[in-house]
């Protein structure tokens, strides 16, 4: 076997040239990262340090300073922001603060219990009230329908652009320039698949953390921790969008941390929680490119390498997005199953 290393002189003989140029070529492979050292630990320990990485969260979700001396110091980031806290804050919150604070008083006078049996008798039936009560609906309808829904829906497409816009100039203050892939024809149909399946997934996880809400007695506190941790991840998903990061790799990652992320999406879902699902909506939207840049700034706990935690009690990595897989499992394969029936009646026809 011929030394690498050693001058060309020293080759024996019949040695094919363009192999040792490969061998040569050959570049030694990174060692693997030195992994986290699993410790076990009691019942009473371990949630010693569950709380900790939960305190750390918080406190990385309350980095407000920082945030907004970014937002300052950046053009592209303050310009997106403002039009953020104008279009949800202004515009939606301020249009329902408006109808329920201006429009609904005047309609209950006109149209309300005190002035049902006037009303009635103006209109001359003994379903007057009825009459009042459907007037109502209808005003209430019409706003709904014209006004709200279609604020809603355009605050969405513009919401999901301008947060990108804040995401992509945050990573770069922090990180440099993202690692970007080129899309290719042969790429798409990947990229499009993974983005199905992440869509399905995300929604899959909000039906269960609404349904477990009507569980009696603990059913609204693990709809609160469902929130908390959805919260997390949306804010820092941008994130591990920039530096690649598939799927799986989000997850896992999540998982491990869940104590953590726990603590970071719990003053987000506070704010939101116990409000109307228009409220909510527009506060998360105008809140959101701050946890932006504060997930981006943020170094989640435990470290990659900080110690592990295993015990009997309380898992290291907690399945958060388990139930959440396995409805989308079966949507999939259920819409795989009709996709193929249907096929084959195609062809057998």
């Amino acid at each position: 076997m011929p030394d690498i290393h050693s001058s060309p002189k020293q080759i024996p003989q019949g040695t094919p040239t363009e192999s040792i140029k490969q061998v040569k070529q050959v570049k030694p492979a990174k060692p693997p990262k030195p992994a986290a050292t699993t410790i076990r630990l009691g019942l009473k320990d371990t949630l010693k340090l569950c709380v900790k990485y939960f305190w750390y969260g918080v406190k990385d979700a309350f980095a407000w300073p920082s945030s907004l001396i970014i937002i300052y110091m950046s053009n592209t980031i303050r310009n997106r922001a403002l039009k953020c806290f104008t279009l949800n804050g202004i515009i939606f919150l301020g249009s329902i603060a408006l109808f329920n604070s201006l429009t609904l008083p005047i309609l209950h006078f006109f149209l309300g219990h005190e002035g049902a049996e006037e009303e009635g008798r103006r209109v001359g039936g003994e379903n007057s009230p009825f009459v009042a009560i459907i007037l109502g609906w209808l005003v209430k309808l019409t706003y709904l329908l014209f006004w709200i829904y279609p604020v809603f829906l355009l605050s969405f497409v513009l919401n999901a652009m301008w947060y990108q816009q804040i995401a992509d100039r945050a990573y770069r203050l922090q990180y440099g320039q993202p690692s970007n892939q080129q899309l290719t024809y042969s790429r798409l149909p990947k990229v499009l698949a993974d983005e199905i399946y992440r869509a399905l997934l995300l929604m899959n996880y909000l039906i269960v953390a609404t349904l477990v809400y009507v569980i009696p007695i603990i059913g609204p506190a693990l709809s609160f921790m469902f929130i908390c941790w959805i919260y997390a991840f949306y804010s820092f998903e941008y994130k591990w969008t920039a530096k690649r990061w598939n799927l799986e790799q989000r997850i896992d990652y999540f998982e491990e941390r869940w104590a953590y992320f726990a603590g970071f999406g719990f003053l987000f879902t506070g704010v939101t929680f116990f409000v109307n699902k228009f409220f909510s909506a527009g506060i998360f939207a105008m809140v959101f490119p701050v946890y932006i840049i504060m997930a981006s700034n943020a170094q989640p706990r435990p470290r990659n390498d900080e110690r592990a935690l295993f015990s009997h009690y309380v898992p290291y990595k907690l399945p958060v997005f388990w139930i959440a897989k396995k409805l989308n499992n079966k949507v999939i394969s259920c819409l795989g199953r009709r996709g193929f029936e249907r096929r084959s009646r195609i062809k057998s026809s």
